[in-house]
């Protein structure tokens, strides 16, 4: 999927307006060094008097090296550091610009963030990312049920929980990958939404996308126009520093999807990007729809937590219902 044009536009203003701070920074920089250093004006009029010389002989920019050097000599030795007027950019690696390379046409990892972020922006998961925090993952709803390891619903929580805050915790320095299976409602979305708003504030790249959605998108971009080197939404898929599966098992399964899938998961962990995947499938569900080469992946390469034994979401809604004899009254009421 390419950007549109009103996207683009949109990246291209955020490093214009990066740019502008930070040259308005410069100028006030500069302004403050005129107050209190005088040699400070009287450089920069003896730069600007031998720039307005005519004649071939003047080496501009010998001139502009020279006058830098000087500026930064008067800067230490009246206590600044001599970088002072050059504030840092945003991002250094394209200066805010959006782009590298020799030729500079090479689309810089800040601008493939922003054209990620755009691209996926109306995810339904993700406009719930900015509202779940950990801090309100209520382990008093979960029960003494026993699953088949013996270990109760409440027990299975609690881990679940501890290990999502320790993947965050550790998630520069600890390749890992997440598998939440379980009843519908059990906490799988709360918990993987509340990993994406933490990694978030702390500008990963972070995608978290229904498999429907995720399925749909490789097949356009393995049988539409494969020449289409912008599609950002395929080749994000692969390089986001988070890719969270939401619902695995919601997609329509056939050879495509089962290949697409294995390849995906296979090249992200070859590049140690690590993935979380949520499914209201049991185990064995999952290794019977996605073979067992698939399954075996998983199972060698992802930390499994299983949560059941409690419905929030119908159990929210029931309190949040009026009873009937409420109702009745209501109603008698208006009449």
């Amino acid at each position: 999927m390419k950007l549109t044009t009103t996207q683009y536009n949109q990246i291209m203003q955020i490093y214009r307006e990066y740019r502008q701070d930070r040259d308005a920074e410069i100028r006030s920089r500069r302004s403050e060094l005129r107050r209190k250093i005088p040699e400070f004006s009287a450089l920069e009029e003896a730069f600007r008097s031998a720039g307005r010389r005519r004649g071939s002989h003047i080496n501009y920019r010998g001139l502009t090296a020279k006058f830098i050097e000087q500026e930064r000599r008067l800067l230490r030795e009246s206590g600044y550091p001599e970088d002072y007027l050059d504030p840092p950019y945003h991002c250094p690696d394209c200066k805010d610009t959006g782009y590298t390379g020799a030729d500079h046409d090479i689309p810089c990892h800040c601008f493939k963030k922003y054209a990620t972020d755009l691209i996926y922006e109306d995810e339904p998961v993700m406009k719930r990312i900015l509202t779940d925090r950990f801090e309100n993952f209520d382990l008093s709803n979960y029960t003494s049920e026993k699953d088949n390891s013996g270990s109760t619903s409440h027990d299975c929580a609690e881990t679940a929980l501890t290990q999502s805050r320790r993947f965050v915790e550790t998630f520069d320095n600890d390749f890992r990958n997440l598998f939440f299976y379980g009843t519908s409602g059990s906490g799988k979305t709360f918990l993987t939404s509340c990993i994406a708003a933490s990694l978030i504030t702390t500008d990963h790249p972070v995608i978290y996308i229904s498999a429907v959605r995720l399925f749909n998108v490789m097949a356009d971009y393995t049988f539409g126009d494969k020449k289409n080197t912008d599609d950002y939404a395929y080749s994000s898929l692969f390089s986001a520093d988070l890719l969270i599966i939401d619902d695995l098992g919601t997609e329509v399964t056939n050879t495509f999807t089962l290949s697409a899938f294995f390849s995906l998961i296979n090249e992200r962990l070859q590049n140690e990007k690590s993935t979380i995947i949520s499914t209201n499938l049991t185990l064995d569900e999952v290794a019977d729809i996605y073979s067992q080469r698939v399954y075996s992946r998983l199972v060698e390469k992802y930390n499994f937590y299983h949560l059941f034994g409690f419905d929030g979401r119908i159990e929210n809604k029931l309190k949040d219902m009026k009873p009937a004899t409420d109702l009745l009254e209501e109603k008698n009421a208006t009449q």
